[in-house]
């Protein structure tokens, strides 16, 4: 690997100029026709081509010496035709390199020869001038009308297809009626019989036929398929094979809005009877590993391809029901046949109503038994994404899968979330509900703890089943999260955490012990990685809350975020910034419903009493303490009154002194955090203050106080200037009370009422100029 990786990077390092050397140097060799010097040339021009961005720089008459060799094959060995032919094809689409009409049909029709000159044809797509016409030709030689051997068949179709999937290339329904004949008659008419060795010398080797085996090595005496087993294929076998890998392809681009014609109705059922004669082999044990390999695979496409036809013709539904669901029972319990259980649940999800079948059970089934025991398995992990993805609308208003099932889910992300970020942006709003929006939210915020259990689950299994020999003395060692998991007491909190079905619970009351048992993993890169993520999801879980709540959850959303504020996983940017993102939730909550911050003053109130708090939350408490002096009022609820507004009074007064003149406000707390807390604070006492007369004298002491304090601490913090001329203006307001209310209770309908006293075009910056020069006048 290293070898080849050097060799790649010599070959991105060349520059344009090198490169333009290194083709007149071809020239000379292809003018020459010395196979010992073009070949090496060739070889390293393809490698420059698929490693460098030069491709537009080949010179046309270098081109078109490379066209002639892949079309004239006296022109040069194998070899040298194949080189061609592969630079040809990675510089295509080039307008330069394709056959004028008529040009193929009188050339060469061998099948090594459309096999190299039929790619570069594809290639250049419609981009070709005479398209229409190398259509024409293809579509005659499928049609059994041009000269062509039924080698040579498989490349034919192979360009059909490709141009049939470029841009502006469309067949016409009757071309469409013509090529699926084609298709039905080599499904149904390819030979059971092996064909003799190729290679073989012997002119005296036996020619007795012998017949394909199944999968299992008894001989098979029904159609062919592709998991018919030969020791060597015919031309038509292997038509038949390139015919299934393409039909899936072929019959979505090609259904008809009209109704269905007669030749694609028929190419239909003999695929349906094809289909099932398949899933028949898939029931077969197979003898050869890599042939149970196949059996899957295999098994796959039937079932997507099967689900396709009976999309388009509901008819065949009874017919093939029965066969998927006798699949479904055989592999449901097999682990390795977990994409496969996908694909008929997709089939399910489609047909089920048609039959009067209840998925429920198989849904269940899916994300207990295999998804959840199987989520760090990354290829399961991406389909399960995708199904619920593509079936979103169907699953939420059909189940309730998602719902319940949102912590499986959750895991799923938790080990991969930066492959399945943006799936789960658009995945998250269909787990949120009225009855388990909070689950979700804890679930949410405890993201890294899942990835970190998660990955103390996956180390135990695997030491687990290591054997004594294999265990070195550093493996032996068991991490403080590994001897958790093994014990008892300790045990349902893994269970917890790692539970694939909701419901059970919001959260658990030992959830810091669990917290402190996997600090030891909190450093893990993919541990790290999904704190990162997790402020996404969360962001979009608020969002999706916020549109939809109603007060009873908000109600219950209020406490929750308040607690979580400071029960998070110890990871310095995830509690950053997740104490970030619960604070600007706070603030619309509360302006939703503002009756909760009375429903929930005694938590408010504790939360508030003391400074020690403030450590680590201050985005918390910075919006806490604004939302108190805006929505305390009787404006916003009438069961605010004169009491609780002292209350609330009493608390934010106490912490207010408590931050200007104890130690504690000058060495724990950031002294930009301390200051901008230190304004809201004052402003949010002048407020309380206006709705309350009685607190009128106590606010201008407290306020008069901090003027004093400030000055005489000798702090060199800029904020504090701010605090200093914040103070007076306050002062003033409170002392007349009749104009106090007016300037401090802003209108609850304005929609963005937050900068009023600074609009020179409002009466409440008229106003609180208008007191502010009175008092001016009045000291004087």
């Amino acid at each position: 690997m290293d070898n080849v990786g050097s060799v790649i990077e010599r070959a991105r390092s060349i520059s344009n100029e090198e490169l333009q050397e290194f083709y007149r140097g071809l020239q000379e060799a292809l003018k020459s026709q010395s196979i010992s010097d073009v070949i090496p040339c060739l070889r390293q021009l393809w490698l420059s081509l698929a490693c460098t961005r030069y491709r537009g720089d080949v010179p046309s008459d270098l081109l078109m010496p490379l066209w002639q060799a892949v079309k004239e094959p006296h022109l040069g060995p194998v070899m040298v035709r194949v080189l061609c032919a592969a630079v040809l094809q990675e510089l295509s689409p080039c307008q330069s390199v394709c056959l004028r009409g008529g040009e193929l049909s009188s050339g060469p029709l061998s099948s090594s020869s459309l096999a190299l000159t039929l790619p570069v044809v594809a290639g250049v797509g419609r981009y070709h001038p005479d398209m229409q016409v190398l259509r024409e030709q293809l579509l005659t030689w499928l049609t059994g009308a041009g000269q062509v051997d039924t080698a040579a068949i498989t490349h034919v179709l192979g360009c059909l297809w490709g141009m049939d999937n470029s841009d502006g290339v469309n067949l016409t329904q009757e071309q469409v009626d013509g090529v699926s004949k084609q298709l039905c008659t080599w499904l149904t008419t390819t030979s059971t019989t092996q064909p003799p060795n190729p290679f073989s010398k012997n002119i005296f080797s036996s020619r007795q036929l012998v017949a394909v085996t199944e999968v299992d090595e008894t001989p098979s005496h029904d159609m062919f398929t592709v998991l018919s087993v030969g020791q060597y294929y015919s031309p038509d076998q292997f038509l038949n094979m390139q015919v299934f890998s393409m039909m899936r392809g072929w019959l979505q681009k090609h259904q008809s809005k009209n109704g269905e014609s007669a030749a694609m109705g028929l190419l239909v059922d003999k695929m349906c009877e094809y289909c099932l004669r398949l899933l028949d082999q898939c029931e077969r044990k197979a003898v050869v590993q890599l042939d149970a390999e196949l059996q899957q695979a295999c098994l796959s496409e039937v079932i997507l391809l099967l689900d396709t036809m009976c999309q388009q013709n509901s008819s065949l539904i009874p017919r093939v029901f029965p066969s998927i669901k006798r699949v479904y029972n055989r592999i449901q319990n097999n682990p390795t046949s977990s994409i496969n259980i996908i694909n008929i649940l997709q089939f399910l999800l489609h047909h089920s109503d048609a039959v009067m079948y209840d998925m429920g059970p198989a849904l269940n089934h899916f994300f207990t038994k295999i998804l959840d025991k199987q989520c760090v398995d990354q290829s399961l992990a991406f389909e399960a994404t995708l199904f619920c993805l593509e079936n979103m609308e169907n699953l939420c208003n059909n189940t309730s899968v998602l719902r319940k099932f949102f912590p499986c889910l959750l895991k799923v992300f938790a080990w991969q979330p930066k492959t399945l970020l943006a799936e789960f942006v658009d995945l998250l709003p269909t787990m949120v509900s009225e009855e388990t929006a909070i689950e979700v939210l804890h679930c949410l915020l405890d993201l890294p703890v899942i990835t970190a259990a998660m990955e103390t689950v996956m180390r135990v299994e695997q030491r687990a089943s290591l054997t004594l020999t294999d265990l070195s003395p550093e493996a032996t060692a068991q991490t403080t999260p590994e001897l958790a998991y093994t014990d008892p007491l300790h045990r349902p909190l893994f269970s917890f955490i790692l539970r694939a079905e909701g419901g059970l619970g919001d959260t658990i009351d030992r959830l810091k012990v669990l917290h402190d048992i996997l600090q030891d993993y909190s450093t893990l890169p993919r541990v790290v990685i999904c704190s990162q993520a997790a402020p996404v999801l969360l962001r979009v879980y608020l969002q999706t809350v916020e549109q939809e709540a109603s007060v009873d959850l908000l109600a219950r959303l209020f406490p929750v975020l308040l607690e979580r504020s400071s029960l998070l996983y110890p990871i310095k940017n995830f509690q950053t910034e997740v104490k970030r993102v619960l604070s600007e939730a706070l603030v619309w909550v509360v302006q939703t419903a503002p009756g909760l911050l009375i429903d929930n003053r005694q938590e408010v109130q504790e939360l508030m009493s003391s400074p020690r708090n403030f450590t680590g939350r201050e985005d918390v408490f910075l919006h806490l303490a604004w939302a108190i002096g805006e929505y305390m009022s009787v404006t916003y609820d009438r069961r605010c009154t004169p009491d609780i507004i002292s209350q609330y009074y009493e608390v934010v007064e106490c912490l207010l002194y408590e931050l200007s003149v104890s130690q504690l406000g000058r060495t724990e707390t950031p002294l930009q955090d301390r200051a901008r807390l230190t304004a809201v604070l004052m402003t949010a006492l002048a407020k309380l203050a206006t709705r309350c007369q009685d607190l009128m004298p106590r606010v201008l002491l407290c306020l008069t106080k901090i003027t004093q304090q400030l000055p005489a601490s000798g702090s060199q913090d800029p904020g504090d200037a701010v605090l200093l001329a914040r103070a007076p203006v306050l002062i003033n307001l409170c002392r007349m009370p009749n104009v106090a209310p007016l300037l401090s209770s802003l209108p609850a309908e304005t929609d963005d009422n937050s900068k009023l006293h600074q609009d020179q075009n409002s009466s409440s910056c008229l106003l609180l100029q208008l007191t502010e020069a009175v008092m001016k006048q009045s000291q004087q």
